[in-house]
Order: structure tokens, then C-alpha cells, then sequence
């Protein structure tokens, strides 16, 4: 897992990339966005045989990307819209990629992007949910509470001895009172979660 940080970018460009806007339109911008090319895609074949398909996303682009190398690369942008890889080869700059990708959903986000062919790649996002859980072991929590007893599993197995975290507990109850939460780690404290209530 790596921690890539795109370029500092001033605060007129974050305000023009939330709204949607191309800041290299813009005059007198000092340091105008890479060319980017962006067009909707149909299902595509990933290199491990599965697909893509755009209804699955909250975002489904394809831009051109030169300088990745490999087949496919996976990351996931968090709030503060610091890019943490999970899959890449190399270390190139992925700013072209999440670039594209917030032109139609803010972080937090996890992508998925697969070459087409060339600098050609397909890029589909899916929004997030991120929550801070200082929970030291395991990659994958579960939290299952029916209203009278809870149960957390980490990385699928029964865990009697670990203290539950608080913030699981709180995200739960916040839909109601049983709940499941999972949360599957995406660096450090930081977790993608998600919260059901029944």
C-alpha cells in the first residue's frame, strides 16, 4: 500500500474541480491541469478476466494516461484528496486518473482503472465511506449488533478478545438500534466502512 500526494493545489482550483470545472480554461491560472481526455465507456475487460461494468460505478470514465505502466491499478482517494494505491505498477503519477474520475464524484472514492489499449485506460469509481478506527490487527472488522449482544470479527474469524472499537459502535447506532458494520482497511487507522441497519 502506498501513500501518493498530488501537487499542492491552491484553493481556486479546488473550489473549480468541485464544481465540476476545467481549471485550464480559466485565465491567468499559474499551473493549468494536464489535457485530459474523457468519454463514457461501455463493459470492459479487466486483465484478471472480470469486467466492468458503468452501472456498478458512481463514475465510469476513460481518459488518456501516458506514463503508467501495467495493466491495471487500484487506489482509493481519501477525503483530504491524498491517493493511497493498493495495485500499481511502478510509481507514476496517478493525478490524471483521479483527475478525470472527480470531474463527476468528489473523495472519498475507491478506482479501479484497467489499460485499453495504449495510454488508454477505463476508469471506474465508486464512493466511499472513510472513518478514522485506531484498531491495530487486521485488514477486514465486522461488527454485528442484534440489540441485546455484539460480535466483531476481524479478517472473518470470531474475536472475543478485542475491545470493540467505539467508532464502530457509533456509526452502527447511528442507523439504528441493530446493526452490521464492515470495514475493510485502507491504510493505517483509516477504514472504508459501511453501515446497514435491520
Amino acid at each position: 500500500m502506498g501513500l501518493f500526494r498530488r501537487k499542492q493545489e491552491t484553493l481556486n482550483q479546488r473550489l473549480l474541480r468541485e464544481a465540476g470545472l476545467d481549471p485550464a480554461q480559466v485565465l491567468d491560472d499559474p499551473q493549468p491541469e494536464p489535457e485530459l481526455q474523457t468519454r463514457r465507456f461501455g463493459r470492459v475487460a479487466l486483465p484478471d478476466g472480470s469486467h466492468v461494468d458503468p452501472k456498478e460505478w458512481d463514475a465510469a470514465v476513460t481518459v488518456v494516461a501516458p506514463g503508467l505502466i501495467g495493466d491495471q491499478v487500484k487506489f482509493t482517494t481519501i477525503p483530504d484528496g491524498d491517493v493511497i494505491v493498493s495495485e500499481e505498477d511502478g510509481d507514476a503519477d496517478l493525478s490524471p486518473l483521479a483527475d478525470a474520475v472527480e470531474r463527476r464524484v468528489n473523495p472519498p472514492y475507491r478506482a479501479v482503472a484497467s489499460r485499453q489499449e495504449g495510454d488508454l485506460w477505463a476508469v471506474g469509481a465508486k464512493r466511499i465511506q472513510v472513518a478514522k478506527v485506531p484498531f491495530p490487527v487486521g485488514d477486514k472488522l465486522e461488527l454485528a449488533w442484534n440489540g441485546s449482544r455484539a460480535e466483531l470479527r476481524v479478517d472473518g474469524e470470531p474475536n472475543d478478545d478485542a475491545a470493540i472499537p467505539p467508532e464502530l459502535t457509533d456509526l452502527g447506532q447511528g442507523v439504528g438500534a441493530s446493526y452490521f458494520v464492515e470495514a475493510a482497511r485502507i491504510d493505517g487507522d483509516l477504514w472504508d466502512v459501511r453501515v446497514t441497519g435491520f
